[in-house]
C-alpha cells in the first residue's frame, strides 16, 4: 500500500509524461508535511488531547519520507499546540516530498528521467511506468466526491490535502467542483473515518489557515 505522501505526490502529476501541476511552494510544503502527519496518525503513531499532539512511539518508521517528521515532532523542543503544527515542520516539506518521490521510483510507479529546458537548464521528470497507481488513486477520489463511494480514512486524508493547496480542481471537473467541495465538507467531519483521522484532519485544516505569511 502507497502512504499518504506518495499517493499525495501521484495526485499532484499532471500527467503521464511526469509533469507536475502548478502549486505555490510554501503550499507544497505544508502539504507534505500535513501528509506525514496524517500517515504518522494512521500508523498510530500520534495521540491528542483538546490542547496538544505528542508522539507516542518514536520507534523510526524506516520511511525516509516519515521519519525525520516523527523525529521532529519527537524532539524535547517542539511545541505540541496543534496550531503551530505547520510552522514548525514546514522547513522538512521538501525532504518528504524527495523521499516519496524516490520511494516511487524504488517501487518502478515512477521513472526518473533527466531532459532540457530552453536548451541548457536541466529538468527531471517523473514518467509513470504504467500509469496504474495514478489512474487509480484519482479514480478513487472521484468516485467518492461525485459518486456515492465511502473514502476511506486515506481517501479523507487526500482530499483535504487536494483541497487545501488548491488542486482538487485539477482531479474534478469544473462543472462538478461544488459538489466536490461539499462532500469534502461533509467526510471531513463525519465519524465514519474515525476520531484519529478527523482530528488531524481539522489539526493540518486549521493550522494552515494559522500558518504565518512567512511560511504560506
Amino acid at each position: 500500500m502507497l502512504t499518504v505522501p506518495e499517493e499525495f505526490l501521484l495526485l499532484t502529476l499532471k500527467d503521464e509524461d511526469g509533469g507536475f501541476v502548478d502549486i505555490p511552494l510554501e503550499y507544497q510544503r505544508a502539504g507534505f508535511v500535513g501528509a506525514a502527519v496524517m500517515e504518522l496518525a494512521i500508523e498510530r503513531r500520534l495521540a491528542n488531547d483538546a490542547t496538544r499532539v505528542w508522539i507516542v512511539d518514536k520507534t523510526p518508521t524506516g520511511n525516509a519520507a516519515l521519519d525525520p517528521v516523527l523525529a521532529r515532532m519527537a524532539a524535547a523542543d517542539f511545541d505540541s499546540n496543534p496550531d503551530n503544527l505547520i510552522d514548525q515542520l514546514i522547513e522538512l516539506g521538501d525532504t518528504v516530498r524527495e523521499q516519496s518521490l524516490k520511494r516511487l521510483c524504488d517501487k518502478k510507479v515512477l521513472v526518473e528521467t533527466e531532459g532540457r529546458l530552453l536548451w541548457f537548464l536541466k529538468t527531471r521528470r517523473y514518467p509513470t511506468a504504467d500509469g496504474r497507481e495514478m489512474r487509480e488513486v484519482k479514480l478513487r477520489l472521484l468516485e467518492v466526491l461525485l459518486r456515492d463511494g465511502v473514502p476511506s480514512p486515506r481517501d479523507c486524508c487526500l482530499m483535504s490535502l487536494a483541497e487545501t493547496c488548491g488542486i482538487i480542481s485539477q482531479i474534478v471537473p469544473q462543472s462538478e467542483l461544488k459538489l466536490a467541495r461539499e462532500r469534502i465538507d461533509k467526510f471531513s467531519h463525519t465519524e465514519l473515518i474515525g476520531q484519529n483521522v478527523k482530528h488531524y484532519v481539522e489539526i493540518f485544516e486549521r493550522a494552515m489557515a494559522l500558518a504565518t505569511p512567512a511560511h504560506m
